[in-house]
């Protein structure tokens, strides 16, 4: 169930994060007000999931919906039908038809980081975020990469990091990186709408996309 929120996201090639430094702070800050959005909020998305286990990329593609507060909704559309929901210490999810599988948040610290990650991109505050994340920018506010790592202990034996990138004001792709070497990328808004090059990307050739497309 994890695995299925996992982006990020997931969340890359190999990078060195900048020391949060005050130009990078700032950088980041200004980053993230500028991506703010109003709940409920939403965007496109296709998620293409790298484990170690299996000899082919999981994709899946549909909506993110953030709904204020901690309230994050997926649906995905595609090759399957599926709602999750994330908040009030909850994970909820319902393949179809199907009976609601129910979850509390505190045994899913996945969920936790791909939450920040999202409310990151629509909400904005990055005061907020900096209470569990060190947070650094690279580039600048045209083009720019967007690093949060965990800050507690519990979160960093799940996550190893986020990493956002991004033209303007628009986020392009979110990767979440597992400690244990599991990666997802998550193409988001104008990306997501232009469709994958493969139904089967490399991670190396996704991850150039992400940076350079």
């Amino acid at each position: 169930m994890a695995r299925a929120w996992a982006f990020a996201v997931a969340f890359v090639l190999p990078m060195t994060a900048l020391a949060a430094s005050p130009s990078s702070s700032d950088l980041a800050a200004t980053i993230l007000a500028k991506m703010a959005q109003p709940a409920p909020a939403h965007t496109p998305f296709i998620q293409v999931s790298y484990q170690g286990m299996l000899d082919r990329p999981l994709v899946v593609s549909g909506q993110m919906k953030w709904l204020g507060g901690d309230n994050l909704q997926r649906d995905v559309e595609q090759p399957y039908q599926e709602t999750a929901k994330i908040g009030n210490g909850e994970l909820s999810v319902q393949r179809g038809n199907g009976a609601v599988r129910r979850i509390p948040a505190s045994r899913a610290p996945q969920m936790g980081a791909i939450l920040a990650g999202f409310r990151a991109l629509l909400g904005g505050d990055a005061g907020v975020l900096s209470q569990d994340f060190d947070v650094s920018a690279q580039g600048n506010e045209t083009a720019w990469v967007l690093t949060m790592r965990p800050r507690a202990q519990a979160m960093k034996s799940h996550v190893q990091s986020i990493v956002i990138d991004g033209r303007g004001n628009a986020p392009r792709c979110m990767t979440f990186s597992e400690a244990d070497g599991d990666t997802t990328i998550t193409l988001l808004g104008a990306m997501a709408k232009a469709g994958l090059q493969s139904t089967a990307p490399l991670q190396s050739a996704l991850a150039v996309r992400c940076r350079n497309g």
